[in-house]
């Protein structure tokens, strides 16, 4: 399962909105919510012990630009 969040201001969510529906295609779990201001994060649920956790997967920064696309995300699954 995978969650993004983004930050509520206009430009945000119409990119969160693009992303997940691009992930969704291909059969990803995927969830948006509003989050904190400047935020636009990639989260992966995983279990540990019987207990979720979100954990980041991916954000801004280390060639990775604010707003990541579908092909950004996969470059990083990849290993890349």
């Amino acid at each position: 399962m995978w969650k993004i969040k983004y930050c509520g201001s206009w430009n945000y969510k119409p990119q969160a909105e693009s992303l997940s529906a691009e992930m969704r295609e291909l059969g990803f779990n995927i969830v948006i919510e509003e989050g904190d201001t400047g935020q636009f994060e990639l989260y992966r649920l995983e279990t540990v012990e019987n207990s979720d956790y979100w954990t980041s997967y991916m954000t801004e920064g280390s060639g990775i630009p604010k707003f990541f696309t579908l092909a950004d995300v996969e470059k990083k699954l990849a290993g890349g």
